[in-house]
């Protein structure tokens, strides 16, 4: 939704007509947009094909009434299941169809639509039929000029996961610094995304780190930019974040992502010695321990990675993306 939500954005800007049309799950990350059409999640179960089925049917039915009677010229799909009945819907009208995949693993859902697709986008590289553009990102994560990496005291380190990566984290983190003798930890600040705030910094406490706690974290942008280092899973929004900021990071891919789309996305971050990968399973902590410890003593770890990471190309990849969009609209 991060990188719908910026080309929404970009597209307004620039005078076109746009609505956003999600989900309910969708809905939570764009509550500040009012142009926007809301339906009911589909969760896709080989148990439940019947009601699949029936939901799907009702959804074509609204997507008709909605559409009918002000085709789109274009329609963007971003992925996830959803987007199936609403991109066939707009084909049948026909609207343009454009695809944009932010995995370096072609979605199930992309991987259907692609048949009927106009135009198709990516962040990775696929097959010859998709084109590669950057990433995009959300504004707070765009600074012009490009901004500079330092790493010379503390290091200051970044845990984000969200729902499938905050508890998991609580566990993971203060057991590698663990690890460490309290010299070596004296030299470490955490600002950490976690619903265990209480408990947490007491933990941290005991071990003489310096933590900041929060359950949600506003500006994530500018806190990641005042930090050196970040620990968090690898989907794709979070990952561009990271090359648009120039941060280094230790990629913890979750497990159960659909096609283990995260872990194939950190190691493309990896080949290219951008970041650092930890499969979350026995031994994570003291892995992850034997890693802070390298770069406690090795500051141009994290520097060279820095380099290695940052896009500049990021910073101008929505407005691009809404040129793209413009010209197969001028091309239909």
């Amino acid at each position: 939704m991060f990188p719908a939500c910026a080309l929404f954005q970009a597209l307004r800007q620039r005078g076109h007509d746009v609505t956003i049309v999600t989900d309910v799950r969708g809905n939570a990350f764009c509550s500040d947009i009012s142009e926007k059409a809301v339906f009911d999640t589909i969760r896709f179960s080989y148990k439940n094909l019947l009601g699949v089925g029936f939901y799907s049917l009702l959804a074509a039915l609204k997507f008709f009434k909605m559409w009918n009677g002000k085709r789109p010229d274009v329609v963007i799909g971003f992925g996830g299941v959803f987007t199936v009945v609403p991109m066939l819907i707009a084909k049948m009208l026909g609207s343009m169809i454009v695809l944009y995949e932010q995995n370096s693993v072609l979605g199930k859902a992309n991987k259907f639509l692609e048949r009927f697709a106009d135009m198709k986008l990516s962040s990775f590289r696929l097959d010859e039929s998709w084109t590669i553009v950057p990433p995009i990102v959300r504004d707070e994560f765009i600074c012009n000029p490009a901004p500079r990496y330092e790493c010379g005291g503390i290091i200051r380190i970044l845990v984000i996961g969200g729902s499938r990566g905050a508890a998991s984290f609580s566990e993971i983190i203060p057991r590698a610094l663990e690890t460490l003798t309290p010299r070596e930890r004296e030299n470490i600040e955490i600002i950490q995304q976690s619903g265990e705030t209480d408990d947490l910094k007491k933990v941290y406490e005991n071990l003489g780190v310096k933590a900041e706690l929060r359950p949600f974290l506003n500006r994530v942008g500018e806190i990641m930019l005042n930090s050196q280092l970040v620990i968090c899973r690898s989907g794709a929004s979070t990952l561009s974040e990271l090359s648009a900021t120039g941060r280094p990071a230790v990629l913890i891919p979750y497990p159960s992502a659909a096609d283990n789309h995260q872990f194939h996305n950190a190691m493309y971050y990896k080949n290219k010695k951008a970041a650092w990968i930890l499969e979350e399973k026995d031994g994570i902590a003291d892995e992850l321990g034997k890693i802070l410890r390298q770069f406690l003593n090795n500051r141009e770890l994290l520097k060279e990675a820095s380099s290695r990471i940052m896009n500049v190309s990021i910073h101008s990849a929505t407005d691009n993306f809404a040129k793209l969009i413009e010209q197969i609209r001028r091309c239909d």
